[in-house]
């Protein structure tokens, strides 16, 4: 069997006699260092299996006297103790008096008592926004409509809108300008006169006495119903 073994090394391999015997005696041993981890793996596996049996019995033959011997189901005495801990809370919460301070409130301010300083507090507006708003209301005299908002650089629509919700808006006019009193540099001043309206309007009442209301104005061609309209609330007759 040998023999024949080593023939077929020889004649098909190209193995000498020598190469031929190492070869038959490498490979049993190259077989059993394979086969050794699994040996070794289905030993300690049957073991731990054993073990582990062992321990599952155990573990069944005590909970089994342990409820015997206890006059208290287990799940009742756990019930228990977690309701004591709820009523516990419970009882902390009740006892508890303190409470949050709650965070004080600012008055409200209309919008024609608002200083430029107290503007400032809305975001968005700064000390020269705020400055140029002051003042653009006190040349007009107040405003008596929101919209004026709009007119002062810098103020948009979302803008005065945060303004007045800080600052709720009401109409106020505080000064008004006597037009049959007022000379051109005076009526010039407001915002919505410019000086060569201002001249056609003291010409006008030089030439035809008093204005009595607002429509006088109409009779000067010049000035539409619009414009009158504009400036009629800052006028008085």
């Amino acid at each position: 069997m040998v023999d024949k073994l080593f023939y077929f090394l020889k004649s098909y391999l190209g193995f000498t006699r020598r190469e031929a015997r190492g070869f038959v005696f490498v490979v049993p041993v190259l077989i059993l260092l394979y086969a050794f981890p699994y040996g070794i793996s289905n030993y300690y596996k049957a073991s731990h299996q054993k073990s582990y049996s062992s321990y599952l019995e155990k573990f069944r033959t005590l909970s089994e006297d342990s409820l015997l011997s206890s006059p208290i189901p287990i799940a009742l005495t756990a019930d228990s103790t977690i309701q004591e801990k709820k009523e516990g809370k419970d009882s902390k919460k009740q006892n508890t008096t303190l409470k949050a301070p709650e965070r004080p409130g600012l008055n409200k301010l209309a919008f024609p008592e608002a200083t430029a300083v107290e503007l400032q507090l809305v975001n968005g507006v700064g000390p020269v926004l705020s400055e140029r708003i002051a003042a653009f209301r006190s040349k007009l005299g107040g405003f008596h409509l929101p919209e004026q908002l709009l007119e002062v650089y810098g103020v948009d629509a979302a803008l005065a809108e945060k303004i007045y919700e800080t600052f709720p808006f009401s109409p106020k006019i505080s000064q008004k300008i006597d037009i049959n009193a007022a000379e051109v540099k005076e009526l010039a001043q407001h915002p919505y006169i410019a000086f060569g309206e201002a001249k056609v309007i003291v010409a006008y009442r030089e030439q035809h006495g008093a204005y009595s209301n607002p429509s006088d104005l109409l009779h000067i061609k010049i000035f539409s119903k619009e414009w009158v309209d504009r400036i009629a609330p800052y006028l008085n007759f």
